[in-house]
């Protein structure tokens, strides 16, 4: 059988086309990352969130496309085919779900609370560096030290993609966390104004045992926040040494737009006040919309 899957919205290599194909790759099928013009050469077709037209009986998966599908238990167990996107790195879970009830937040609709369901070794095979696309990984305290001592015992270096959630953290966490080679920033977020508390708590710890430079908090601006409290949040934040990052609830709003591109360039966020720059970015419209009159 010639199977055909095609990834149409992802950055990063699809853990479930990787999965699906090496469950079929063991059955003997031939399988093929494919575009949608090719679709009709192939005996099967997988697709993940919307396409354009395809063949009938195309089986179709993926959060942005129903919250509800999840692949066969068979296909979900498999040890991910890295060679269909040539990935050099592991990607996988070791936990699910999430115990926060974020309104904003598929995750505890799709996956429930947090259920650990793996380790490392279920997808990791000695490559230099992997991506952890656990929800909240330190939500259990022993499950947490479990796969942060597998990280440390081979050295490998890690990317927590989803983040860490910073209201769980202690100094038995941060000592770990302390010990983990990065590939990227340690990440954590800080969604609403009333964890302030909580963020500054976990802050204070983990900079007893991490570089300020090395943690990176998303602070997500639009849903539910005022644009004083958004300054407030992202100041504080700098005011600590770490890394704010925005995240724009509506990324067509110009408030949040024009926030976001100030924090998230780093060298503008600490030279310019967000009312210099705010303001040079208004006059700046004011003049390219009187060029087009």
């Amino acid at each position: 059988m010639k199977v055909g899957l095609i990834d149409i919205d992802g950055k990063i290599p699809n853990l479930a086309l990787m999965k699906i194909s090496a469950s079929h790759k063991n059955k003997g099928d031939e399988v093929d990352l494919c575009g949608p013009l090719f679709a009709d050469q192939y005996d099967k077709i997988f697709r993940f969130s919307e396409t354009p037209k395809l063949p009938d009986g195309t089986i179709i998966g993926g959060s942005g496309y129903d919250l509800s599908s999840h692949l066969p238990e068979e296909m979900e167990n498999q040890f991910p085919d890295y060679s269909l996107y040539g990935c050099d790195y592991a990607i996988g879970f070791t936990s699910r779900g999430c115990n926060r009830r974020c309104p904003f937040c598929i995750v505890p609709e799709k996956e429930g609370r947090f259920q650990a369901i793996g380790d490392i070794y279920d997808f990791w095979n000695g490559q230099p560096r992997l991506m952890l696309l656990d929800n909240s990984l330190n939500t259990d305290e022993d499950h947490f030290e479990k796969i942060v001592c597998q990280m440390i015992k081979n050295g490998i270096k890690i990317d927590f993609s989803q983040g860490l959630d910073i209201r769980y953290i202690n100094d038995r966490q941060a000592k770990l966390l302390s010990q983990v080679r990065l590939w990227k920033y340690m990440h954590f977020a800080w969604d609403w104004i009333s964890i302030e508390k909580d963020v500054i708590a976990g802050i204070s710890v983990l900079l007893k045992y991490i570089y300020p430079k090395n943690i990176t908090l998303y602070v997500l601006i639009g849903y539910n926040t005022t644009p004083k409290e958004d300054l407030h949040r992202v100041m504080t934040l700098k005011q600590f040494g770490v890394n704010p990052f925005v995240m724009p609830f509506n990324r067509d709003d110009p408030y949040q737009k024009q926030f976001a591109r100030w924090v998230n360039r780093p060298w503008i966020f600490k030279s310019v006040l967000w009312g210099e720059y705010s303001s040079n970015y208004k006059h700046q419209e004011d003049d390219e919309r009187t060029l087009t009159l």
